[in-house]
């Protein structure tokens, strides 16, 4: 488990979680559920919407890629094989709110990480930050022509890259960063681990895993 911690105001901190193989499947409901009971994971769609957790609760009712909470003890979380996992967070009026995004392209695409911006700055949320962790990376993410045109169009030139094999590839990173920077949301982290390529994560893309590795956030109390 790769963990950060992260101080907000005077009263709170904030706990934000990369597990890996050793941590277990985050699939299965025994996930983390040591600790008062499992993270609270939405259904994940590669979609782009996003919703705001008040209470712990392990039922998945939530179809959604993004989660959003301003509670203390309730810790949310997404399921990441290659995808891009990332942990927004900032400040509320002084007390600390925190996201969780699933980002892969077609919910970069779609405007999931944007979505969560908005619904944190239309409560009140500042200084917005990022903490990006382990995805697959350009050297092994063979992408479509068709598809990657279209990220192009959307996001620019750099998105676009090569394959370590030389073929065309979608760079997931500068996607993220390019639309960080475009909702104003200061990079505080980037996990610079390719989950094609380290023996710590599964890889859908690499492997045809059916694992996944998860991002966990809680607000705690100081």
């Amino acid at each position: 488990m790769l963990t950060f911690h992260r101080r907000v105001g005077e009263n709170h901190f904030l706990r934000i979680s990369f597990s890996d193989r050793s941590d277990g499947d985050a699939r299965r409901s025994s996930f983390l559920s040591g600790n008062g009971g499992a993270p609270v994971f939405p259904h994940q769609v590669h979609g782009s919407d996003v919703a705001v957790v008040s209470e712990r609760t392990t039922e998945n009712q939530l179809e959604c890629d993004a989660l959003i909470v301003k509670v203390s003890a309730v810790p949310i979380g997404i399921r990441i094989a290659d995808c891009v996992p990332i942990a927004i967070y900032g400040s509320c009026s002084g007390d600390p709110v925190l996201a969780v995004v699933h980002a892969g392209w077609r919910g970069i695409r779609d405007g999931v990480i944007s979505n969560t911006v908005e619904e944190l700055v239309q409560s009140g949320c500042s200084d917005l930050r990022a903490i990006v962790g382990p995805h697959i990376s350009v050297d092994e993410y063979e992408f479509g022509a068709d598809d990657l045109s279209q990220m192009v169009g959307s996001l620019g030139e750099c998105v676009a890259g090569r394959t370590k094999d030389g073929s065309p590839s979608l760079d997931l990173r500068a996607a993220v960063d390019v639309t960080l920077e475009k909702n104003s949301v200061t990079l505080d982290c980037m996990v610079n681990r390719c989950t094609a390529q380290d023996p710590r994560y599964w890889s859908y893309r690499a492997s045809n895993d059916e694992e996944r590795f998860a991002l966990v956030g809680e607000i705690g109390m100081a």
